[in-house]
């Protein structure tokens, strides 16, 4: 299940479980969602709002 992640001026998808651990580095989940389109549209929405930075894995 997708997740993005905010940190520093950065959103972050993460697509692989073994991805989950960014929270122990200081980046904050901000949703779990469905699916990856999904994902990417939300982060987008928000490194566009916030003028982020986005970047998937």
């Amino acid at each position: 299940m997708p997740t993005v992640f905010v940190k520093d001026g950065r959103i972050y998808v993460a697509v692989r479980e073994e991805e989950l651990d960014l929270a122990e580095e200081g980046w904050e989940p901000v949703a779990r969602v469905k699916s990856l389109a999904h994902a990417l549209r939300l982060a987008s929405f928000l490194a566009d709002k916030f003028d982020y930075v986005l970047e998937w894995g």
